[in-house]
């Protein structure tokens, strides 16, 4: 399966289908992949546990340290000035933009340097893309909130992902 080089995405939530919008943007289309409540859940806790359990820092730290050293991770990539960034606002009318495709699976490869995610439609086919930790980290923070944005309250995630720290 080819690997779409996404340059950058952007997420809403529709509140006519009640699903999340992922817009990927390639070298010369826009793919819109929609998610399902039911999805959003599997994937946002899925993917918190394979940053938790693929973290080199987090298996050498001790077992009661390990969701704070994920949680310091977690807000490095957040903080990470020069990483790409999602738009603001869905893709223009005049870009190329796919038909939205409805995800009901992600198969998730974890690899020494990346991640790669197959999104795949109820009939066969599918999209993959490739994400370094950081920028999986960010997909991540994004489903999270715009899931909370859409009032979904969806079942308990992993503790780090829902903890607050303040800095005086």
């Amino acid at each position: 399966m080819p690997i779409l080089p996404v340059s950058g995405l952007t997420i809403a939530y529709s509140a006519v289908e009640d699903r999340l919008v992922l817009w990927l943007r390639g070298q010369d289309q826009v793919v819109p992949l929609l998610f399902t409540r039911r999805l959003s859940a599997l994937l946002i806790n899925g993917l918190a546990g394979i940053l938790a359990r693929s973290s080199p820092a987090a298996a050498q730290a001790p077992a009661a340290l390990r969701d704070d050293v994920i949680l310091m991770e977690h807000q490095g990539a957040m903080a990470q000035s020069a990483a790409p960034t999602p738009d603001l606002a869905p893709p223009a009318p005049t870009e190329a933009t796919a038909a939205p495709m409805l995800v009901e699976t992600v198969n998730i490869t974890t690899n020494p340097m990346d991640f790669q995610l197959i999104f795949r439609p109820p009939g066969g086919g599918g999209l993959a893309i490739k994400l370094s930790r950081a920028d999986l980290h960010r997909v991540l923070e994004l489903l999270r909130r715009y899931t909370q944005e859409a009032d979904w309250a969806l079942p308990t995630q992993p503790g780090w992902l829902t903890t607050q720290v303040t800095v005086n």
